[in-house]
């Protein structure tokens, strides 16, 4: 059967050539910034219209950041710099195919006229950069959406344990609370606009009590009218954890996420979630609901049972097409190290044992494969081999291929990119591993962490990575290490 390799793309149209000689080099398509080790970068994909990298400059506490917008060739488009009234921290970014969102917040008293949350936007098409800035209580931005004149965004109030839902008009310039009073404890779930019908709709997890929550669904217009709030109400013998919208079609919507099944007694995940579901609503109304327990997929179940039942569970989208929906449920522990000092002189002294969390073991995955209208057609168990994480995140990229119905998967671990291709339940292509590029044929990377790999658009993905790269001499052995921040492109070929 007919299958493709990821490839590292090449500067001037090339490619990495597997079988090349070994003085043959061809440079990888790859962005690379000199970093220190306190700095970071905050990097966000824009599909075809390339990709933005938005930084603090290095001036001692200059409160101005710099935009940069490269094209999918790692062109320079535009770079801007945006200067701020008072020092702010990043707390976000997000993207979509059009726009690039920063979310900035510093200190400001009470009771003041005084900004200290700001909201940046950058259009990829016009270039032009929108800052919005307004007065937040205490607390954190967790997430953030735009459609038309209005963001919606959630705030973490950490001295209350608890989340609010704000509406933000840009023509106004005026907040609101949207969920998240006294009486009503929620918190934020998903976001999507439906172009066709004209309208945001959220997904939000309420509490009625620590233990019993439902989700609610809530649709705006434009400038952030509410046309339509109701909960969403299922079989009562499944409680849903967690809700994310897939897409909205006008009078059709599909919802998926984890649930528990009330009526189970044993603890499947550390978590305590059951499985997930798909639901179809039509109309408003519930048209089809699927509710897919871990415990039904006996084969991968059974293999997997002792290291579920230590492991947190978390659900996130992969890829889809016109026909084909494709989510994970990845499985991981986190692990932790336990050092003893002792002394042997006079006496003997043990000292307290020092335990500290080293990373998060991601022992395997179950791949789910839908219809549009959310019917399992098939399902993948994935093992991760006890892979080690520095932090918990979501790994599988994936690609539908049209012309061969092949699906790829990709995933990274620092200095590597680890790719499988499926067909349905075939496979095509096992694990293989990728080694990443630098950008000189003299140096290599010595060490790679907190690295990312992205799915981009079309057939390409990006990898990014804080890198240590080493340079080799000729002359002597003498090297010389240089830390930096690593963007590669990668294409399904």
């Amino acid at each position: 059967m007919q299958f493709r390799r990821i490839i590292v793309l090449a500067f001037l149209c090339g490619c990495l050539r597997i079988d090349a000689a070994a003085q043959d080099f061809d440079p990888p398509l790859r962005l690379e910034f000199n970093m220190s080790e306190n700095k970071s970068m905050n990097m966000e994909l824009l599909g075809k219209n390339g990709l933005v990298l938005f930084f603090q400059k290095d001036a001692k506490d200059d409160p101005k950041w710099v935009v940069c917008h490269y094209d999918t060739n790692f062109q320079l488009l535009k770079m801007r710099t945006v200067p701020f009234e008072t020092k702010a921290n990043i707390c976000m970014t997000a993207s979509d195919d059009h726009f690039f969102y920063a979310v900035l917040q510093g200190d400001a008293a009470p009771r003041t006229n005084i900004s200290n949350t700001y909201i940046l936007r950058y259009s990829a098409e016009s270039k032009k950069i929108d800052i919005f800035s307004f007065y937040q209580e205490k607390g954190r931005i967790t997430a953030l959406a735009h459609y038309g004149n209005i963001f919606v965004y959630s705030v973490y109030l950490a001295n209350k344990s608890e989340e609010r839902v704000y509406v933000f008009n840009t023509q106004s310039l005026t907040q609101t609370v949207l969920h998240g009073d006294k009486a009503n404890i929620c918190e934020f779930q998903d976001a999507y606009a439906d172009t066709l019908s004209g309208c945001l709709w959220l997904a939000s997890k309420f509490y009625e009590s620590k233990k019993q929550t439902y989700i609610h669904l809530t649709q705006l217009d434009s400038n952030g009218v509410v046309l339509q709030s109701f909960p969403l109400a299922c079989d009562s013998k499944y409680t849903l954890k967690s809700c994310g919208i897939i897409y909205s079609r006008g009078d059709t919507m599909l919802l998926s996420g984890n649930f528990i099944n009330n009526e189970e007694h044993r603890q499947i995940t550390k978590n305590n979630n059951s499985g997930i579901f798909t639901i179809r609503l039509n109309n408003n109304e519930i048209e089809k609901a699927h509710f897919l327990e871990y415990t039904s997929f006996e084969n991968w179940f059974t293999v997997h049972k002792r290291n579920l039942s230590n492991s947190y569970d978390i659900l996130y989208f992969v890829a889809q097409n016109d026909s084909l929906l494709i989510l994970a449920s990845d499985f991981y522990a986190p692990e932790y190290q336990q050092s003893v000092d002792q002394y042997a002189g006079a006496g003997f002294y043990v000292a307290p044992a020092d335990i500290k969390l080293i990373g998060y073991r991601y022992q395997t995955a179950c791949i789910f494969i839908f219809d549009k209208v959310g019917n399992l057609l098939w399902y993948s168990p994935f093992n991760y081999s006890g892979l080690l994480l520095k932090s918990e995140r979501t790994l599988l990229n994936g690609y539908i291929d049209s012309e061969t119905n092949n699906i790829l998967y990709l995933f990274d671990n620092n200095n590597k990119i680890f790719s499988l291709v499926y067909n349905k339940m075939e496979v095509v292509q096992g694990v293989k591993a990728i080694n990443i590029m630098s950008a000189s044929r003299y140096e290599s990377i010595a060490s790679a962490e907190r690295s990312l790999c992205r799915y981009w658009y079309g057939n390409n993905f990006v990898y990014s990575a804080y890198q240590t790269t080493s340079r080799k001499y000729k002359s002597n052995s003498r090297k010389s290490n240089k830390y930096v921040f690593g963007i590669n492109k990668l294409c399904y070929k």
